[in-house]
């Protein structure tokens, strides 16, 4: 799914996370990330911290996740405007830049400002 999706090359991981799992503070968070390797996706326990390498928090309920099963990443702007997948920045905007996940913010509709 991330090689057909185009995941960016990144430095930075994107975190998936069930929202009952965020809640209870603990889980299992699902980590995307594309580097020389290619592209993977790897599980880490959640214990309420998602990691330093983690620049982009997803946390969704369960039919925005059952969505992006079915639709990859194209429903992933009108799942964040229904509220059924709330994104989480990590990393300032310079460092998701640098990280190379700065399109993928933008593209999911999200703006901040840089000060």
């Amino acid at each position: 799914m991330l090689d057909r999706e185009g995941m960016p090359m990144s430095t930075a991981s994107i975190g998936l996370l069930r929202r009952e799992d965020f809640a209870a503070r603990r889980g299992t968070l699902l980590l995307w990330r594309c580097g020389d390797e290619g592209c993977q996706a790897d599980l880490r326990e959640y214990n309420g911290a998602a990691g330093d390498d983690v620049a982009v928090l997803l946390v969704a309920d369960d039919a925005a996740l059952a969505a992006l099963r079915e639709g990859g990443w194209a429903p992933l702007p009108a799942l964040i405007r229904q509220g059924r997948l709330h994104p989480y920045m990590l990393k300032t905007m310079d460092e998701l830049e640098e990280a190379g996940l700065a399109e993928f913010v933008e593209d999911l509709g999200l703006v901040f400002p840089k000060h």
